[in-house]
């Protein structure tokens, strides 16, 4: 879908009403059938991962990028150990669930080095269960294995990992699976 600046399917009338920012250009995401804004809301600054944060600020700052039209938010159980995604459960809460689409990841844990990833299958639906606690949802729009270049071997990625979130997208906890890595 090339960029397109009209409304996406996130506007809702009751909640968008005439805050949205008419310049906000939308796009297909990869080969889903999400239509999200080029501009995204990268949530780990909600789990004070750069600087102490107030909640309630922050909930509010969620809110207005909503109402202005950012209809994507990435967050992970990394950020904050999980507090980025309290925050953001928080914020969502009076929130209609078809304003947004959202994104978290698995694999990646604990600030320890030798503790930080954890790609097994076990872990990752762990994970993905707590994810849509702290969220207070009951799916994400996208899971992605997060840094998979950490993973011990590729085999742990292909043959758990995968699995995993394949079984995660078929039980309707999460709409779209893929993978994040600096490469």
């Amino acid at each position: 879908m090339a960029a397109a600046q009209h409304q996406p399917p996130t506007y809702l009338e009751t909640f968008h009403g005439s805050g949205v920012d008419r310049s906000m250009q939308y796009r297909q995401l990869g080969q889903t059938d999400l239509c999200t804004s080029y501009l995204g809301f990268g949530a780990s600054s909600l789990g004070s991962v750069f600087r102490a944060t107030d909640d309630a600020e922050a909930c509010r700052v969620v809110q207005v990028a909503l109402k202005r039209g950012i209809n994507y938010i990435d967050t992970a159980p990394w950020y904050g150990h999980g507090k980025s995604e309290e925050v953001l459960g928080k914020a969502l809460r009076d929130i209609p669930r078809e304003v947004f689409y959202i994104a978290t990841k698995v694999g990646r844990y604990n600030p320890n080095p030798a503790e930080m990833f954890d790609f097994s299958y076990n872990r990752t639906m762990a994970s993905v269960g707590g994810s849509l606690e702290r969220l207070g949802l009951s799916y994400v729009d996208l899971i992605q294995a997060h840094d998979v270049e950490f993973a011990p071997s590729v085999d742990v990625v292909i043959n758990e990992t995968l699995p995993a979130l394949q079984k995660i997208k078929e039980s309707g906890k999460a709409r779209f699976i893929g993978e994040s890595s600096y490469h």
